[in-house]
């Protein structure tokens, strides 16, 4: 390697490190170099302030050593063990004041990027770990990208998860390099592909064994110098998207068809946003303006007057709430990543999780048992019978088959992960366990006997977890030996897909169970917050109060099917009616009374539930609910024979919408207010996290308490005041609001 020749402000660069190499094997007079891209001090490559300011520096001599004929190409590796380049600096985005000042940031970002794919020699990208964002931006400026079939390995633009779209040439670039509905279909959603899925539609040049992926990457380089210099595509045909075949193919390659493209793809984001989120519609805007008035030239003259109008989207997305609101999600993520689950200053080691149990093997037992398998965790799952384990067991494996259907595992994978589970009928094994789940009836007597039992059957470093919506955890830890190691890990349903968990410390519960807990829930992919055992926890405790409001607003006559779509519009994932069904009827009604037991008049259930469970209309568990379902479950539909049932006769209008939304979205922050003066969870964020990730409040919102924040603390008791006055105590002011309204402060400012 040839380092001591290169300019003494090149050398100093301690994000970049540029070298000579002379692969083995290589024919001589060959002149390719490597490129390492490692920033210090980080886990993961950011184009941040500085690596963007180095690689400025950079670009000059890589130029030079053109001019001089010194270099026939250019290798990009990371330094870093399981991550290419993350994106951007997000705190980049996050600083800018205004759609100028972000169009800007976009611009700087483009010339660069053009700059380098203006390189005149080839430049391959060796992708191990995550291109994400600018980081797969950068790759498309380049020659050729060659990926790790690495499971880390992924690549993507997700920035409309963030709110805005790819600005330094991703919403061009890619459609030429995988055709327009694949860049359609991964830019809209922001979906990433494995190394191995980007070979198969196109998006890389190479997919290579992670063993030695440098030197790999060194040595296919050096074979294909001669193809990468004549811009011979050596990358599969773009695959097209979900429009294959012939017809597909004639659709991209005509005007025509691209419009119909462009149209089903607009129809589509409508159809899931609703119109709410700006960025993936003025990614659409972008990508058909130049696709109409360029027809996919992204070079020279043409290249830059389509990429002033990506700036330009790009600064106009930036600016709104609704980006403000998606970024800070993002840090709150990023914070949880960081959190151990216990209090600032207080630091306990917590226990690796090597094996794991759980206890019960029905819906929720089942569904955490997958979990823990998909995750590469051996898991032994326990019940009373073999009819009752073999439900549990083709409950995880229908979930699992569903992933090789959508291609995201093979089914050798398959077969691998559903050997993980181990059904079993006793506790051998358990003592080798260093967490079970216990995941029975919601039934305290019942949990309290299993419990106790359970406690002599495993090792004293054992964490015991229960699985509980409702039940007290420092009741149910009462009758134990070792309570100090017993938490709640409250799983949302479908466990596979809902991201929450609540980890719920007791009364005697120990800081290494809880951050025991708290740093599994992260290796299993989830995201957990600490809640204080308080009846109905933190998000039930929320969420019935809204759900209690849309049952009595049904019993005022307002219909079913108008109250579900104004809360869709107001951007819930479902309307509340629906909700019930989905969550169970009868779980929804003993989930109020409990709540109703312990906090008093203000959630005095309504008795609407009530008559719906006596008439044996379950939900959709067993089909008929408020709505009646077909076998899939996946169709609904209104019967009418419900409001016989209810007693009441529907009437469109009978509430306006601004009615329905302030009775159903207040109580949450009002009851908010009380869960964070009681210390239910210590911070705003962990309630707008919970509220997101737990029951899908819109996170274009910023989550409930940033909502609040946006209406004011004046506004809020003003219409409290008026729906106190007709309801009474349901909409009484929590302290808590009236204290920040007289300090003149929101949930998050001071």
């Amino acid at each position: 390697m040839e380092t001591q020749n290169l300019p003494k402000n090149i050398q100093s660069l301690d994000i970049f490190k540029l070298q000579e190499i002379s692969p083995s094997g290589s024919p001589s007079g060959s002149k390719i170099w490597k490129l390492v891209f490692d920033l210090p001090g980080e886990k993961v490559n950011k184009l941040g302030k500085k690596a963007l300011e180095q690689f400025t520096a950079l670009l000059p001599h890589l130029e030079i050593l053109a001019k001089e004929g010194k270099i026939d190409a250019l290798v990009m590796l990371s330094g870093k063990p399981t991550g290419f380049i993350a994106g951007a600096d997000i705190t980049m985005v996050q600083g800018v004041k205004d759609a100028s000042e972000a169009e800007a940031l976009s611009r700087a970002g483009q010339a660069l990027l053009s700059r380098w794919e203006d390189l005149p020699f080839p430049t391959v990208m060796g992708v191990h770990g995550a291109a994400l964002g600018g980081g797969l931006e950068f790759c498309l400026a380049s020659t050729a990208i060659v990926a790790s079939n690495d499971s880390s390995t992924k690549l993507g633009l997700p920035e409309v998860m963030l709110g805005f779209i790819p600005g330094t040439g991703g919403c061009l670039r890619m459609p030429s390099k995988v055709g327009l509905a694949t860049a359609l279909d991964m830019i809209l959603t922001g979906k990433s592909l494995s190394g191995e899925r980007a070979f198969r539609g196109g998006l890389v040049e190479a997919c290579l064994p992670k063993e030695n992926f440098e030197e790999a990457v060194l040595h296919w380089t050096k074979v294909n110098l001669d193809a990468l210099r004549s811009g011979k595509r050596l990358a599969k045909e773009p695959k097209l998207g979900g429009m294959g075949g012939p017809i597909g193919s004639l659709m991209e390659k005509n005007s025509i068809g691209r419009k119909v493209i462009f149209k089903k793809a607009r129809q589509g984001v409508l159809s899931k946003t609703r119109g709410k989120y700006p960025a993936p519609l003025e990614a659409l805007d972008v990508m058909e303006a130049a696709d109409a008035a360029y027809e996919r030239v992204f070079k020279g003259a043409a290249r830059d007057q389509v990429m002033a109008r990506e700036a330009k989207g790009f600064g106009k997305v930036v600016a709104t709430d609704v980006s403000k609101n998606l970024v800070r999600l993002f840090f709150m993520m990023e914070d949880i990543k960081k959190a151990t689950g216990l209090p600032p200053g207080v630091k306990v080691q917590a226990q690796e999780i090597k094996g794991a149990a759980v206890l019960g093997a029905g819906v929720m037992g089942g569904g955490i048992a997958q979990l823990f398998a998909d995750k590469g965790v051996v898991t032994r799952l326990k019940d009373l019978n073999s009819k009752a384990l073999t439900l549990g067991v083709q409950a995880a494996g229908k979930i699992f088959m569903k992933s090789v259907h959508r291609k995201k595992i093979t089914k050798r994978q398959f077969q691998q992960k559903m050997n993980l589970i181990a059904p079993v009928l006793d506790y051998t094994g358990f003592r080798g366990t260093n967490l079970v789940v216990e995941a029975i009836v919601e039934n305290m007597e019942i949990k309290q006997n299993v419990l106790t039992e359970l406690e002599t059957q495993v090792s004293e470093t054992c964490v015991i977890a229960t699985n509980t919506s409702s039940l007290s955890v420092t009741k149910m830890a009462s009758p134990l030996a070792h309570p100090e190691r017993f938490v709640g890990m409250h799983f949302f349903n479908p466990v596979s897909r809902m991201p929450l968990i609540e980890v719920i410390r007791g009364e005697k519960t120990s800081d290494e169970a809880v951050t025991t807990t708290f740093q599994f829930c992260k290796k299993i992919g989830k995201t957990p917050i600490v809640v204080k055992d308080a009846p109905g926890f933190l998000v039930n405790r929320l969420l019935m109060p809204y759900l209690n409001e849309a049952t009595y607003l049904v019993m005022e006559g307002v219909p079913i099917p108008e109250l579900d779509e104004i809360l869709l519009d107001f951007g819930m994932p479902m309307g509340p009616m629906e909700l019930i069904d989905e969550v169970g009827v009868d779980v929804g009604e003993k989930v109020a009374h409990i709540l109703h037991e312990g906090f008093g008049e203000r959630m005095t259930p309504a008795p609407n539930n009530g008559k719906i469970v006596a008439a044996g209309r379950l939900g959709k568990k067993n089909g008929k609910g408020l709505y009646v379902y077909d076998k899939s479950g996946r169709n609904k539909e209104l019967d009418p024979k419900i409001y016989e049932i209810l007693g009441v006769t529907p009437k469109s209008g009978t509430v306006s919408k601004q009615e329905i939304l302030d009775r159903c979205i207040l109580p949450m922050i009002n009851e908010a207010a009380r869960c964070l003066d009681e210390g239910v969870v210590a911070t705003a964020a962990e309630v707008d996290l919970g509220m997101i990730m737990g029951t899908g409040f819109p996170p274009f919102r910023g989550g409930l308490l940033r909502y609040a924040d946006s209406l004011g603390m004046q506004e809020i008791l003003d219409r409290l005041k008026k729906l106190s006055n007709r309801f009474g105590a349901r909409y009484d002011a929590a302290p808590g609001l009236l204290r920040r309204f007289e300090l003149k402060q929101g949930f998050y400012s001071n």
